[in-house]
């Protein structure tokens, strides 16, 4: 089993991507991972404004983009 990216970690990745706005598929691609993998550093990112959502699609898929 991988090891559970750090907050830092799926940051970094997000930046990596070059998009201004992503999804945590995106992200978890990044790090050659599945979005399960991503989740707690990915929750944590949030929670610290480093993530902002923008919008849902028409999946209800999340989009975010870079924060603070």
């Amino acid at each position: 089993m991988a090891q559970t990216p750090t907050e830092d970690q799926v940051v970094d990745a997000a930046k990596e991507l070059g998009q201004e706005e992503f999804t945590r598929g995106d992200v978890a691609g990044q790090l050659g991972m599945e979005k399960s993998e991503i989740k707690e550093g990915f929750q944590h990112a949030k929670k610290a404004g480093r993530f902002v959502k923008t919008r849902d699609d028409a999946e209800n898929t999340g989009h975010f983009k870079l924060g603070s």
